[in-house]
């Protein structure tokens, strides 16, 4: 039997900073079995295990000032006890477009028991942008 937690963000956007790692937060639990989902942005494993960890990010439209040619680097990682002591994984970079940009991507790490995992964003462009939209899962098989 899986064990799963789904946690889900599209109502409002959330306003990242930049050139700061920022947790991503998410309005509900769409699936919290052992009830893994520490609100506002956390899973947290009840047991020790190997995980499936999964994220869908969906940056909405960013505004670049006309002739202004600098590349901007977008990223998104998963971080354990990003509270306590952070230690990240599973990171991932992109450029980003004047359009909306998603960015999917599945790790498989090992979880630890009571250990908090969360999603954190960081960019670079020369203002705020947002998160409009955002999916983190976990999940696990009862061995």
């Amino acid at each position: 039997m899986a064990t799963q937690c789904k946690l889900y963000r599209g109502v409002q956007p959330q306003i990242i900073p930049p050139n700061s790692w920022t947790l991503l937060t998410f309005e509900r639990a769409i699936r919290n079995d052992r009830h893994m989902y520490r609100a506002p942005a956390l899973i947290m494993p009840p047991f020790n295990g190997d995980f499936i960890w999964s994220r869908n990010i969906r940056w909405e439209t960013i505004y670049i000032p006309e002739g202004d040619t600098r590349v901007r680097q977008f990223m998104a990682r998963f971080v354990r006890d990003p509270l306590g002591e952070p230690d990240d994984t599973g990171a991932a970079d992109e450029n980003d477009t004047p359009g909306r940009d998603w960015d999917t991507a599945t790790w498989c790490f090992w979880g630890e028991a009571n250990v908090p995992v969360g999603v954190q964003v960081w960019h670079d462009h020369h203002e705020a942008a947002s998160v409009g939209h955002a999916q983190f899962v976990a999940t696990t098989w009862d061995y």
